[in-house]
């Protein structure tokens, strides 16, 4: 059987022994739900979940600050963000009582042509618009304290506000559960010190750190203590394959977002009978971004509820990754240490780091089972250095996997693992 793999600007077709294919994993787009149109989602905004509306909780004096996800996120925020403007310039709350944050978390900054993608330029021009700068102490100022004796520090802009509108999108996420929801508040506008609490090495390790599961995470749990801190009024939407909204809720950060997690399960939660030896993973907005974010990806298979790839199985990573590995911790602590245990032993015992949940991943991955990657913006000498593998082609990382598994391999294909929760039924 053929199949064609996507990943940025890169294609290729592959062709299968039908015989040895587990199952051909993908989001269901076969539900028939009719997009959403802008009236469908003014509406949804209008009548929230678990909590009053806008009109009731605002007043023309208000302060409001909006958080909107980054450029790593497909959230479709140009089309939302004017449906809630309009709806605060009704109520009549003047464009200098609105600054809008971008909750870029401890990621890198947004360029100029992202910020323009994300809000567009009107809107730029119109409003006060800044990223969360995790790492600048000047910004923060203590929001409360949560279970653990665990303190709050989140963007001034954010706590200055007398009312926070988080816009969002909701989709699978490797320790997180998902995201959306409180996820725009911590890690969204949160300082490196909350952040690094909140990301640390005991919450992300599996099966505190899962994906599919809001009540299995622990990293879940303590975001959502943090922000109802300020209990913003969310704003989510769960997107179609081809990014069109199928469905948006409002409200109190934990009802309205599980509300849109039910949803989503919907489209992305998959079985199949048996685990697998060989899992190909392509497609999906993160993969064509960085290896940091491709890297997930991988958990569709290894960190859900009941995984399906077998130990020692292979994972092949079909990902364009155009910003190279997207995070210099890898380059620095992957050939630091003898093995992948002894990375993993460093990181349970030492003070959290930028990136290192990424880096456990990857630590974790490579104990567990085989990485290949197939990609055009890992170097070879980097691919090295992270111990993954790395082919110049699907087919022949293909090859090379059957080579090394069972006559009676059996492979699985995962495509737009963003989207998906995958487990064995």
């Amino acid at each position: 059987m053929n199949f064609d793999l996507v990943s940025g600007s890169m294609r290729e077709t592959i062709a299968l022994p039908e015989g040895h294919i587990a199952g051909i994993i993908r989001p269901d787009t076969s539900l028939g739900i009719t997009p959403l149109t802008d009236q469908m989602i003014a509406s949804a905004i209008d009548n929230p979940i678990g909590s009053s509306c806008l009109e009731d909780r605002l007043e023309v004096s208000s302060k409001v600050a909006i958080v909107v996800d980054d450029a790593t996120r497909p959230t479709p925020t140009r089309r939302i963000i004017p449906l809630v403007l309009q709806k605060l310039s009704k109520i009549g709350i003047p464009d200098k009582n609105i600054a809008i944050t971008i909750a870029t978390g401890l990621h890198r900054p947004t360029t100029s042509a992202e910020r323009s993608l994300i809000l567009g330029d009107d809107i730029i021009k119109r409003f006060d618009v800044a990223d969360n700068e995790a790492r600048n102490p000047d910004v923060y100022r203590f929001a409360g304290t949560i279970e653990g004796n665990k303190e709050i520090y989140l963007n001034k802009r954010v706590l200055d506000a007398d009312f926070v509108i988080t816009i969002g999108v909701v989709k699978s996420h490797a320790f997180a559960g998902f995201t959306g929801g409180a996820k725009s508040i911590v890690p969204g506008v949160a300082s490196q010190r909350t952040i690094h609490e909140n990301h640390c090495f005991y919450n992300i390790e599996y099966p505190r750190g899962v994906l599919g599961s809001c009540e299995m995470s622990a990293t879940r749990k303590e975001m959502e203590s943090a922000a109802k801190l300020i209990n913003p009024y969310i704003i989510n939407v769960v997107l179609g394959g081809s990014g069109e909204i199928l469905f948006a809720v409002s409200g109190d950060v934990v009802e309205a977002h599980r509300a849109a997690v039910n949803f989503y399960k919907r489209i992305a939660a998959r079985t199949i009978p048996e685990e697998v030896d060989i899992a190909i993973v392509y497609g999906g907005h993160a993969g064509s971004i960085s290896f940091y974010q491709a890297l997930f990806g991988c958990n569709v298979v290894k960190t859900t509820e009941h995984p399906i790839l077998k130990k020692n199985g292979i994972v092949i990573l079909y990902a364009e990754c155009r910003e190279g590995t997207g995070s210099l911790l890898f380059e620095q602590m992957m050939p630091a240490f003898p093995n992948a245990s002894a990375i993993l032993e460093h990181l349970a015992t030492s003070k959290v780091v930028d990136d290192q949940w990424a880096v456990q991943f990857l630590a974790t991955f490579i104990r567990d089972i085989n990485v290949f990657v197939v990609s055009k913006g890992i170097k070879p000498e980097i691919a090295d250095m992270l111990g993954i593998k790395l082919f110049q082609n699907a087919a022949e990382a293909v090859n090379k996997a059957i080579g090394l598994s069972k006559p009676d391999y059996r492979i699985a294909l995962i495509e737009n693992p963003d989207i998906l929760i995958v487990n064995k039924e």
